[in-house]
């Protein structure tokens, strides 16, 4: 389900719109597994950790951990939380401890649960350093693309962002307390970067920081010597989960191989203490090492028992179904689907190895979703009878098939109302009873889409927003200042219409003036291409700053507002470009 029509459902429900589906079904009755309340538990309260005697960890505050290491002249902040809010009242806490000045942060990887809150503790005008290893500029890229808002409600959907809190909404993560849309979350371009390792002495105290790919290749470790204590990010971590070598959102920047290596890499240390960026620290050299080993054999394990699937001829889907980790191989720690259900990392895995097919060569010719929906139904006796078996399914509790006969139905009729009750309150029912924080989110947050039982405050958030657009200037993210101008130039690049071609070629140059950056762009045939000035020469210049062209690019603006700004100038053929925009699909 797209952004779009989040906002529309929202505004629907604000309206009291009558699109929203009538109910076929009784809502299930609600629930939490009592494992993963148990799980959940170990966040709370929010609170002071101390470590050793030069490490500390503001733990609960947010949904990860915030480390500070102090030194005789100043502290060091590995890792920013997600909010601003919530980092402020971290650092206030840290205050208690020490009135040191901050010598310097890093980030542990370009998630925002670990940047979001950095301008709590780099205020603005500081020159505070602020450290990443060089690939965190290569993720900016990523989290800006066409596919942003996509990866957005991914990230909304599976942290359980616009739920309730609660038996009937999300209880957290699986890797930290419950969160919500709520606060401000943060973004400041790293000013020293880095490529393998760099040591902050901070007066008789060093934090070595060092290039350990995880969940994303810009992913780096802290090391205190003095004390002993190894910070690994999300790569392992101290809350009973899978190693995440894959995940359902999908991410460019995580590669299995790199992850384990650098789970391999934490062996070197021999640390007696461990902070990983969720969950609470790990003491003891002993029972650090039973868990980087632990977590190295599983991860290991995933891997290459796909691999030998893979190898085997098994699909995805059997694979997936199939893998489960050895007892044997655990030294005795849990890993279990708090956060990310093994069978989604088992597929991710299986996909970055061997793509979407599967071998099954019938994937190769298979029928269009809708065609094949339609003589599913056929062959069951008809839309009547499949919606019959669905409610059946539905009042025996088995959630999954009624779930699944009601998506056939409504590839059929998107507007199957019937159908969408079936469907929305069956992921109900499955969330319910589930042990993962992830799974429940997802699908919980999925069925309130469906059938518009959006909370009111995203409702009232969304409208409020967009009213206060009309009168002032839309507010613009940190992570869009501070992405790549390359990233919504190919924002424009997609919103070219192969059904509104035009009778000619154009070709417009666009000059991002405040970062002395140059691309053109040729709309032939309806598909915008790159162009080259030595291949065809521009018919009109776009001169705009980095900010405009986010407005643009993103369609906050309207193309005859963009031209009002004062930062915003053309030259060359206005008419050609003008032609140029009016081809684009705003919507």
């Amino acid at each position: 389900m797209s952004l779009r029509t989040v906002l529309s459902i929202s505004v629907a429900a604000l309206m009291g719109s009558s699109l929203l589906p009538a109910v076929a079904v009784e809502r299930p009755v609600a629930g939490v597994s009592e494992k993963l309340l148990t799980h959940q538990s170990v966040f709370q309260p929010p609170r002071l950790i101390d470590v050793s005697e030069h490490v500390t960890v503001a733990y609960g505050y947010t949904m990860s951990n915030i480390v500070m290491i102090e030194g005789d002249d100043g502290i060091f902040i590995f890792d920013t939380g997600m909010r601003v809010e919530k980092a402020e009242l971290a650092l206030t806490a840290l205050r208690t401890r020490t009135s040191k000045p901050i010598l310097g942060v890093a980030y542990s990887h370009g998630h925002g649960d670990h940047t979001g809150g950095v301008r709590a503790f780099i205020p603005e005008g500081s020159d505070i350093p602020l450290y990443a290893h060089r690939n965190a500029l290569r993720y900016l890229g990523d989290v800006t693309s066409p596919t942003a808002d996509v990866f957005r409600l991914r990230a909304v959907q599976q942290l359980g962002l616009i739920l309730p809190e609660g038996v009937e909404g999300t209880v957290g993560s699986g890797g930290g307390p419950v969160i919500n849309l709520g606060g401000t979350v943060s973004y400041l371009t790293p000013t020293h970067l880095f490529d393998d390792e760099v040591t902050i002495d901070l007066g008789g105290t060093t934090v070595k920081l060092f290039h350990a790919p995880g969940d994303l290749d810009d992913g780096i470790g802290a090391w205190v010597e003095e004390d002993r204590v190894l910070s690994t990010g999300d790569t392992v971590v101290g809350t009973k989960t899978h190693p995440i070598l894959s995940t359902p959102r999908y991410e460019k920047g995580r590669d299995a191989e790199a992850y384990i290596a650098s789970i391999n890499h934490f062996r070197d240390f021999g640390a007696t203490h461990l902070v990983g960026g969720h969950g609470l620290p790990i003491n003891g050299a002993e029972n650090v090492s039973t868990l980087i080993d632990s977590t190295l054999l599983v991860g290991r394990y995933i891997m290459d028992e796909t691999l030998r699937q893979i190898d085997a001829g098994a699909t995805p889907a059997q694979t997936a179904a199939a893998l489960r980790i050895p007892a044997s191989i655990t030294s005795g720690e849990e890993f279990d689907d708090y956060y990310h259900r093994l069978n989604w990392i088992v597929r991710g895995v299986y996909n970055k190895e061997m793509g979407w097919y599967g071998g099954d060569t019938l994937e190769l010719v298979a029928l269009p979703p809708k065609d094949r929906a339609s003589k599913l139904i056929e062959a069951l006796g008809g839309a009547d009878s499949v919606l019959d078996q669905a409610e059946a399914a539905y009042s025996d509790g088995d959630y999954r098939w009624a779930a699944e006969l009601a998506t056939e139905l409504l590839l059929q009729d998107e507007d199957h109302t019937e159908a969408l009750s079936i469907k929305a309150n069956s992921l109900r029912g499955v969330a319910y009873q589930s042990d993962s924080a992830n799974e429940r989110n997802y699908l919980l947050t999925e069925a309130d889409l469906m059938l518009g039982d959006i909370g009111m405050n995203v409702i009232f958030g969304q409208a409020f927003a967009r009213v206060t657009e009309l009168f002032s200037e839309p507010k613009i993210p940190d992570l869009a200042l501070a992405g790549p101008s390359s990233s919504f130039i190919s924002k424009l690049r997609v919103r070219s219409d192969v059904n509104r071609p035009m009778d000619e070629d154009i070709s417009i140059a666009v000059q991002v003036t405040d970062r002395e950056e140059s691309f053109q762009l040729t709309l032939t045939k309806g598909v915008m291409i790159h162009d080259r000035a030595a291949l065809r020469a521009p018919d009109a210049t776009l001169m705009l700053d980095h900010r405009s062209l986010i407005l643009l690019a993103d369609a906050r603006m309207t193309w005859d507002n963009i031209l009002d700004r004062d930062a915003v100038s053309v030259s060359g053929d206005s008419v050609k470009l003008q032609t140029f925009f009016d081809h684009l699909n705003w919507d």
